[in-house]
């Protein structure tokens, strides 16, 4: 205890002293021989009131803000207050009672938080870590939730390296607080968003004030959308594929995609199908998506073999992209008979909402796209309901599209994503009222002719779509006029339920006339069931027959055809394929070869020539015993 002398003030080197020894033993010896020193001299408690001045002011020094992270290669330098951090990790101190600091580890390596991503759809925010871990600095972003909870920052940060347990978990929680709350222009949130598609004015992937922070399952097809090789060479070789109209109806619905949200318009279906092999089909639709990207299988365009979850996620993901799927055929398994399930839920545009694992609900995905599928087999069937005949353009392929398509997958896969960035751009810069002026104008038109609504807002939009390609890229050629896809168009009376429905059942019972005839007559041949009889007006055969159905066989008919008799049977009486009774039912109760049961009194198509009245679909064909 040299430092100490009779007459003397206490010099601040002997509390510094103090301060600077680790070891707790040795440092408690330095302190009980200091004070026995000062004893000795009756100066005790002149020691002790300087020994705590010196506590204080330590302790107060270490918990002043202005420490500054000191990693080496860190991306960016933050205030961390009073957080001590180095090469070694990241650690602040503790005191005890009788004041001397313990050190306590928030992590054993580098980590700092380098950027906050708030979300422009939902506006919550994730945050990007930055940790240095075998010999690298890596990243990683997470949800902020991650770095406010004891328990979810060890579940998420420990399976990636990040050494943080139960121990040090809240002191880890603390330092990333800090850093943040005292850097608020360092870590000024960036605009991010998980998806692609419209963001207001702005697109992704094009736009350069926000930033893409997606899931990985979806990295793929993020990766997909860019350019490569030669614009000229992917233009010239497109420009010999549009020849063909059908091909160059897929390139305007593949295009029309970003317009249904500018026009207000609902999604739509572009079905292309063909009941044999080698009409280059698929080539057709990558051709299509090599305006916005990579068109190879895997990437812009998938396999049909998946999931409805699976589809309605990707929808969300590319939210304003034309979402192309091949082979259509492979997901008829799932959907039993039809694909009238599937074409409701992606044409709606909106995911059903689903229950977190970890509690809450998830957020309800939208989506307002179109889509581009090839098959074996029309998407839609005789017993389709209106909604999915409406919301669908089917084009049979009855001859090879692409007269080389190994040639010109070739070309396609090398020359690819240079028109979509140019078609947004256009649209930036194009005022929307002028573009909904010209979308009306075709919609008006083509609802003159015998099609619905629907079919008509979804060609509308492709013909726009057309106007703006040959506008800006193919311009050696005339736009689309509406007599131009008029075949495509579905009629009226193609897609009514009700009277599909009707010539139906006239075909059903024109194929199985024996149940309609008396079991009891003198030249019976029914030795079945009876379902009814026909009643014709021989004072005037130009009327049509009355068919008198079992409301039971009737029902059960339609049931197994796909319809629904509560939902039809209004609008027949409407149309005058039933005749009510005098209550105005649409059931009466009488006898039918001596026996009282409901019956429907069914209006017989009347005897013509036009085509399909009277045939016995494909179906019905083959349930025939001959």
């Amino acid at each position: 205890m040299s430092l100490i002398q009779q007459g003397q003030p206490f010099p601040d080197e002997l509390f510094y002293r103090i301060f600077e020894i680790e070891d707790v033993v040795e440092r408690t010896q330095y302190i009980e021989a200091a004070k026995s020193k000062a004893r000795e001299m009756r100066r005790i408690t002149e020691f002790n009131n300087i020994y705590k001045s010196f506590i204080m002011d330590y302790q107060q020094r270490m918990h002043q803000t202005g420490k500054t992270t000191a990693f080496t290669g860190q991306d960016l330098t933050l205030e961390c207050g009073s957080w001590i951090t180095g090469d070694s990790g990241v650690y602040t101190e503790k005191f005890d009672k009788q004041g001397f600091p313990t050190r306590i580890m928030a992590c054993s390596h580098p980590i700092l938080p380098v950027k906050i991503l708030k979300n422009v759809d939902t506006g919550e925010e994730r945050l990007t870590l930055a940790f240095f871990k075998y010999g690298d600095w890596q990243h990683v972003t997470v949800n902020r939730e991650v770095c406010a909870d004891n328990s979810l920052i060890v579940k998420v940060l420990s399976k990636i390296g990040v050494e943080v347990t139960s121990e040090n978990a809240k002191y880890l929680v603390r330092y990333i607080s800090d850093c943040i709350g005292l850097n608020p222009a360092r870590l000024q949130p960036v605009n991010a968003i998980n998806r692609l598609g419209w963001c207001g004015s702005e697109f992704m992937p094009y736009a350069d004030d926000i930033v893409y922070d997606g899931d990985k399952e979806y990295e793929p097809i993020f990766r997909n959308i860019k350019s490569s090789g030669s614009y000229e060479v992917w233009r010239e070789h497109c420009s010999m594929l549009r020849r063909n109209r059908v091909v160059r109806m897929a390139f305007a619905a593949s295009a029309a995609s970003v317009l249904i949200e500018l026009l207000n318009t609902l999604p739509f279906v572009l079905h292309i199908w063909s009941g044999k092999s080698g009409t280059c089909k698929t080539v057709a639709i990558m051709a299509a998506m090599s305006i916005w990207g990579n068109p190879k299988m895997g990437g812009l365009v998938k396999t049909m073999n998946t999931t409805k979850v699976g589809i309605m996620r990707t929808s969300a993901f590319l939210h304003s992209l034309p979402y192309a799927g091949d082979e259509l055929q492979t997901m008829k398994d799932k959907w039993i008979t039809n694909f009238d399930q599937l074409i409701y839920q992606i044409t709606e545009g909106i995911d059903r909402g689903r229950g977190r694992a970890s509690g809450g609900v998830e957020e309800t995905k939208t989506w307002r796209c179109s889509y581009l599928f090839t098959g074996e087999e029309p998407i839609t069937k005789q017993n389709s309901r209106e909604g999915a005949k409406n919301r669908s353009i089917e084009i049979e392929v009855r001859e090879k599209l692409i007269p080389d398509g190994n040639y010109t997958v070739g070309v396609l896969t090398e020359n690819y994503g240079f028109a979509g960035k140019m078609i947004i751009e256009y649209l930036q810069r194009t005022d929307v009222k002028n573009l909904q002026e010209e979308y009306k104008r075709y919609f008006d038109e083509m609802c003159k002719l015998d099609t619905t609504e629907k079919q008509a807002m979804a060609m509308s939009c492709i013909l726009v779509a057309d106007r703006i390609l040959t506008e800006l890229i193919f311009t050696d050629e005339r736009p689309f006029g509406i007599m131009d896809v008029k075949e495509y168009l579905k009629k009226s009376g193609d897609v009514n339920i009700a009277d599909q429905s009707y010539k139906r059942v006239c075909n059903w019972i024109a194929k199985n006339p024996i149940r309609f005839q008396n079991p009891n007559g003198t030249d019976a041949v029914n030795r079945g069931e009876v379902w009814g009889k026909i009643d014709e007006d021989e004072k005037h055969p130009e009327k049509p027959a009355i068919a008198v159905i079992n409301k039971d066989v009737l029902c059960d008919f339609l049931e197994k055809s796909g319809y629904d008799y509560a939902a039809i049977s209004k609008e027949w009486a409407a149309n005058g394929n039933i005749v009510k009774s005098s209550q105005g039912k649409f059931v009466h109760q009488t006898k039918v070869y001596g026996i009282k049961a409901s019956y429907v009194k069914v209006v017989m198509l009347p005897d013509t020539d036009e085509e399909g009245f009277m045939m016995v679909d494909e179906m019905e064909q083959m349930e025939l015993p001959f």
